[in-house]
């Protein structure tokens, strides 16, 4: 996933398979800053809510976070994860394999970003 350009055409091209798709744009947005939030809440990036496709990876991105930045090419990864996860779950015997990848990229970015 691009680290420029809009945060919900990017998760919508991972998640639904197309960046032109808006036909779940209501469903996704929730999603979408439920896990800003859990970042928020972990100390990284800016506060952003996502209402339609004008917020942008570099207005989540906060630049004194200088240090934790070098790990910024995780967050999109982990909203596309989170947001796929509640939109469309995987199969039953591969849930817990993406809901694990999901809490470690979190607490990931938590340790990278106390420093």
């Amino acid at each position: 996933m691009k680290l420029e350009g809009s945060i919900l055409e990017g998760v919508r091209e991972s998640v639904v398979g197309s960046s032109d798709n808006m036909e779940f744009d209501k469903d996704l947005i929730p999603h979408i800053n439920s896990a800003i939030s859990k970042l928020n809440q972990n100390g990284v990036g800016n506060f952003v809510f996502v209402n339609d496709e004008s917020k942008t990876w570099g207005d989540l991105r906060d630049e004194n976070q200088v240090k934790g930045n070098d790990y910024f090419q995780m967050v999109p990864l982990f909203i596309a994860l989170s947001t796929q996860l509640l939109f469309d779950p995987p199969p039953p015997s591969n849930v817990a394999y993406h809901s694990e990848n999901a809490r470690e990229i979190l607490w990931r970015l938590k340790i990278a970003y106390e420093e």
